[in-house]
């Protein structure tokens, strides 16, 4: 939920459409094969290309003779294998390249099925055979699938063919070989096609999105505002574009920019829902609850997923402490969708503001039931067991919620505090030190150890930790002598003489 991990969609995407990335999802940026797009997963939308599949069906179950040229046949065998019916699929090839062998695209063709199914080796061996290795679309798809077998170097030399500084179409050569290594997430290798594509034509568009996406990539994060603005410079109005600046803006934190970027979006294409609900992460980053709230009821009533803009809404009074709305609006995404557990665990943790443990209680084992892996639910239920003093119960609930998520030092210092309330200073320690071990900037942690290392009378460790403690809180002291006061005669003059 954003109380835990911020905004919850994190990286932008981008997904090629004619070459240039224009829609959007939320869980981690990736390109798309442009070849396949284009051309193994391409999906006849001629008019009459029913009139042929329909020639075709019953020139193959009744054997009667037919003719179809060799388009129809790349037609027929892109429709079946976006079917996934890859065998009927190099039939008609098969078949194409009996009525036509001489046919080099009916051969790249059947080089790409057998690419396709995985026999990449296959599909080289049918490409090197072809009476013209050198045609541009033979290497680039040799190349392709080169790179798809990790053989960079062959593919970078086989690339360095057809790159010739005075070809008019240098650019976009450049750009389609760009698109290969894309496709492969080498993005390093494909900035290189890139740079030198933009370097020959610094108004080509399509190299500039490709530019941005891959400098975002590889963490080159200025070079990609620049590259957008770029952009921006050719195409004030892309719409696109500024919701991708402020992906990156959002991802260097700078939620401010994110914000203005996603201004423009909207105020260029009011019905983009994405930027919304981006621009409602983005204030609620800034803690800016009410304009969070603003740009999610916008989102809310464009989007499908009504519950989960109510969830969103839910937090923001969440934050504001005004729990009352927040359960009231939670209840509003559960009505809507009853298996939605973050609503659950919603009202969950306001009743837990609310000091109702029982009934929090109530809450988080619902949203267990709906979904038994939610490391969140367990927390927030072992904190109303904590709050009831049911301390076995809370220690069950906390150990359910690392046994799914490991990695919550918080967790494991909440654990320890429940073991220390038993007196079992050993299973504390260990779970202070699990805690000190994923992040040892954790709150209090160093005082913490300190304590129990007292406790155990392990009184050069808990020094140590002790004076690492002080160094970052002066009142580490105080609290500590509140919970071991027996250490006052022996700590304090320690303490003084090191000052």
């Amino acid at each position: 939920m954003l109380r835990e991990i911020g905004a919850f969609f994190l990286y932008p995407f981008y997904l090629i459409v004619d070459k240039i990335y224009t829609e959007y999802t939320f869980i981690q940026a990736f390109s798309v094969n442009f070849v396949k797009i284009k051309e193994v997963m391409y999906m006849p939308a001629e008019e009459n290309f029913d009139n042929i599949l329909q020639r075709y069906e019953q020139y193959i179950s009744t054997n009667q003779n037919g003719y179809f040229d060799v388009e129809e046949f790349e037609q027929i065998a892109d429709y079946y294998l976006w079917k996934g019916r890859t065998k009927e699929s190099s039939r008609a090839i098969e078949f194409g390249l009996q009525l036509h062998p001489d046919s080099m695209a009916l051969q790249n063709k059947r080089a790409k099925i057998y690419s396709a199914m995985g026999n990449k080796e296959k599909a080289l061996q049918i490409l090197n055979h072809n009476a013209d290795a050198n045609d541009m679309d033979t290497i680039l798809l040799k190349g392709d699938i080169l790179v798809s077998l990790n053989r960079f170097e062959e593919a970078d030399n086989l690339f360095a063919k057809v790159l010739q500084q005075n070809d008019p179409d240098f650019d976009s050569i450049c750009l389609d070989i760009a698109y290969i290594y894309i496709s492969a997430q080498s993005f390093e290798r494909s900035l290189k096609y890139l740079r030198e594509g933009i370097s020959f034509n610094p108004a080509n568009i399509d190299i500039l999105f490709e530019l941005a996406y891959c400098y975002e990539q590889t963490g080159q994060f200025e070079e990609s505002i620049e590259t957008h603005n770029k952009i921006l410079d050719i195409r004030p109005y892309s719409s696109e574009t500024w919701f991708n600046l402020g992906q990156v803006y959002f991802l260097l934190n700078q939620y401010q920019k994110a914000v203005e970027a996603y201004d423009y979006t909207t105020i260029i294409n009011e019905k983009d829902s994405t930027a919304w609900l981006q621009k409602g992460h983005s204030f609620f980053q800034l803690e800016q609850y009410e304009n969070a709230i603003d740009s999610y009821l916008v989102y809310s009533g464009m989007t499908e997923y009504k519950s989960n803009a109510l969830v969103y809404i839910g937090e923001c009074y969440e934050k504001m402490e005004q729990f009352d709305k927040a359960i009231n609006t939670y209840q509003e995404a559960i009505e809507l969708d009853e298996t939605n557990t973050e609503g659950w665990t919603g009202i969950a943790i306001c009743l837990l503001e609310k000091e109702e443990f029982d009934k929090s209680i109530t809450y988080s084992k619902k949203a267990l039931e709906i979904d038994p892996d939610s490391s969140e639910a367990w927390v927030y239920l072992a904190e109303a067991y904590v709050n009831l003093n049911q301390n076995e119960e809370a220690i069950e609930s906390y150990r359910a919620s690392l046994n799914i998520e490991n990695d919550q030092p918080d967790t494991w210092v909440a654990l320890a505090n429940v073991y220390f309330e038993q007196n079992n200073y050993p299973e504390a320690l260990s779970s202070y030190l699990k805690a000190y071990e994923l992040n040892s900037e954790t709150e209090n942690i160093d005082l913490f150890l300190s304590i129990i290392y007292f406790k155990l009378n392990d009184v050069d460790q808990s020094l140590l930790f002790l004076e690492e403690a002080i160094k970052r809180s002066s009142d580490a002291t105080n609290m500590f002598f509140e919970i071991c006061p027996e250490a006052i005669p022996s700590f304090e003059n320690y303490l003084n003489n090191k000052k």
